[in-house]
């Protein structure tokens, strides 16, 4: 068929529709499947890649709330520590006081116990002392000696008026 200057040719157009598969499929064998074996390749390469770093980002998160657990745990911890280690110093203090407390309580009861002896001591040399004056006056007085009940009698009389006085 022929238009003027246009002419269509059969032959040159099958001629050029089967030069044209042969090379799309020499393309395709040479070209086109290398090409997306790499394609393929290097996809699968982003993919490991995506999934590898996925993987290190959840570790990385897990670590990071073991991390603040363990943290967390070792503030409380701390804070427990704290917190016996001040009961402990309060009852360590507490049992110095109450023990000086003690001591104390035994030291002045030793110190009453010595005055309590030391009085029965003082009042017992008094009484000594005021019998042998009660019977040197009652000598003088009488003019004759005191036989021992009489002298017992007149220390106990001079003993008891004396009390009455204080």
């Amino acid at each position: 068929m022929k238009l003027g200057f246009l002419s269509i040719d059969i032959g040159t157009i099958l001629f050029s529709w089967i030069n044209l598969m042969i090379l799309f499929f020499a393309l395709k064998h040479f070209l086109f499947k290398p090409v997306q074996k790499i394609l393929s390749e290097r996809q699968a390469a982003v993919d490991q890649t995506l999934k590898d770093a996925e993987d290190a980002r959840a570790r990385a998160e897990a670590a990071e709330t073991e991390y603040t657990e363990k943290l967390t745990k070792a503030k409380e911890e701390s804070a427990e520590m704290l917190r016996n280690a001040a009961r402990k110093a309060q009852q360590r203090s507490e049992e110095i006081v109450a023990g000086a407390k003690a001591e104390a309580a035994g030291i002045l009861q030793q110190n009453r116990d010595e005055l309590e002896r030391e009085k029965r001591r003082a009042e017992s040399q008094l009484r000594s002392d005021v019998s042998g004056l009660a019977v040197m006056v009652a000598e003088k007085v009488v003019g004759r000696e005191i036989n021992q009940a009489d002298h017992a009698r007149l220390i106990d009389e001079f003993i008891d008026s004396v009390g009455d006085v204080q």
